[in-house]
């Protein structure tokens, strides 16, 4: 169904959903939505399938006019939520009703919106998935980023409130690594610079990686190898030394060496740091590793994320709604 019209689709605005498994072999990025915790959790607060497709946005949200009524919900960075001129907070479902207006707000911790809406945003799969791909323009909405004047469709379905909310995360700077294929041409001087010094996620970064400044991690054998696959959190250290961290977007085979791995338990942290930002990186070994994620995954899966709605303005009866719209009150 025609749910919304774009009237200001944000800076980075994408349709994502789990991500695109299975086809790197053939040199299609996974994609996916960065935040894999948020993207979890909104679909569960609006009883969505765990791979429902939401929109992912980047920094600034959009402002979408609502063309039938719904429930939405976000999760991942905190901004504010207009309807029509009422503000809402974030984590929350919000019954929205046809001719309102919707917008999301600037970030105000955190880098990445996750937008999800009752049954997932409704665009077709490609190669099993929903989600955009800008480069290759495939998924998603027309396999690019949202334009004024797009019209979304959502799945819908009924949602059943159960008067809960998702909690605001507080996150730090450390970001634990496990060593890389290509460790061992690093020095003692380069690992000392590695966990010992701080490294700033530049303003080059994007879905493809992040690309950071910090002491020059020098590789004693050559910072080239033959290309291998790459993966979810791999840092590579090209030959200017400066490490780079490929993420959902990334090319599917590398040829730099690669020093470390970032842990999976600590994707969600990282992606939600914007350009500017400062991270520490701590060394973990692949069981601590494996358990950390094993454990995150069952936090999502429980109601561990989620409080008690105590604000409850954002319940919005339908009821109500339509009498005030009808008296135009």
């Amino acid at each position: 169904m025609m749910t919304f019209k774009v009237v200001d689709p944000g800076l980075f605005s994408t349709v994502q959903d789990a991500g695109r498994t299975g086809y790197q072999a053939y040199g299609f990025s996974p994609s996916g939505a960065m935040d894999y915790r948020a993207h979890k959790l909104v679909n569960k607060l609006l009883g969505n399938d765990e791979n429902a497709a939401v929109l992912e946005m980047t920094l600034y949200g959009a402002t979408l006019e609502v063309l039938k009524e719904t429930v939405i919900a976000t999760a991942g960075a905190e901004a504010e939520i207009m309807v029509d001129d009422v503000s809402y907070g974030s984590g929350m479902p919000i019954r929205i009703m046809r001719g309102e207006m919707l917008k999301i707000g600037k970030c105000q911790s955190g880098a990445r919106i996750y937008l999800g809406a009752a049954g997932g945003f409704d665009v077709p799969e490609v190669l099993g998935s929903r989600s955009t791909h800008t480069r290759s323009a495939i998924g998603g909405f027309k396999g690019r980023t949202l334009k004024a004047g797009d019209v979304l469709r959502t799945v819908g379905g009924e949602f059943q409130n159960d008067m809960k909310k998702i909690k605001p995360f507080e996150e730090d700077d450390v970001i634990r690594i496990i060593p890389g294929q290509q460790y061992g041409r690093f020095g003692d001087d380069a690992r000392d610079q590695l966990f010992n010094s701080e490294y700033e996620i530049t303003k080059d970064s994007d879905r493809m990686g992040f690309r950071l400044s910090g002491p020059e991690l020098a590789a004693e054998d050559g910072h080239d190898v033959l290309s291998e696959p790459t993966q979810l959190g791999s840092i590579q250290v090209p030959k200017n030394g400066q490490p780079i961290i490929l993420l959902n977007d990334r090319q599917t085979a590398g040829g730099y060496a690669r020093i470390a791995t970032v842990a999976l338990a600590d994707i969600p942290k990282l992606v939600q740091k914007p350009p500017g930002e400062k991270i520490i990186f701590k060394e973990i070994d692949v069981d601590e590793a494996a358990e950390e994620y094993k454990k995150e995954l069952e936090r999502i899966g429980s109601d561990e994320y989620f409080e008690p709605l105590t604000d409850f303005t954002s319940v919005r009866r339908r009821t109500a709604l339509k009498i005030t719209k009808l008296m135009g009150v």
